[in-house]
């Protein structure tokens, strides 16, 4: 599968080996996409302005957002990004060590696009995009 896209994936976790490891695991999967991270949650909507003025389209981010962080948790996070008019339709894509129900359902009720256990594998990536079909077919270009 060749995947070839102008999607930015911009990776919000506190932990930087939980970063390194997953821009390692997108990219020996396949997902060649742009990666920026961002270790302090209440600094992602300012992240977010810096990528517009460098001439990235707020249609072609996408957040990678981690649920369990100290200062301002993923849920926190979520909520002033769907507060925010400008940021409020980016797709963000919750991940969390945590399988538990109650916290899938509580990141689905405040807007996330999408949930993942980690570690993930690209499949797994994949699927969580299904309610995101422009993003997933800008993702994701099959090869002939």
């Amino acid at each position: 599968m060749a995947i070839s896209s102008e999607i930015t994936l911009v990776m919000v976790d506190d932990n930087a080996d939980e970063i390194y490891l997953t821009r390692r695991q997108v990219r020996r999967d396949g997902i060649v996409n742009n990666f920026v991270s961002e270790k302090k949650p209440e600094q992602l909507l300012q992240t977010l302005i810096h990528l517009g003025k460098t001439g990235v389209a707020k249609s072609n981010i996408m957040v990678l957002l981690d649920i369990k962080m100290p200062r301002s948790d993923g849920f926190e996070t979520l909520k002033k990004i769907r507060a925010d008019r400008e940021f409020k339709d980016v797709p963000v894509i919750m991940l969390s060590a945590s399988d538990d129900a109650a916290d899938m359902f509580e990141a689905f009720d405040l807007g996330a696009s999408g949930y993942i256990v980690k570690p993930f594998k690209a499949d797994e990536f994949f699927a969580a995009l299904t309610n995101l079909p422009q993003i997933k077919y800008q993702l994701i270009n099959q090869a002939p």
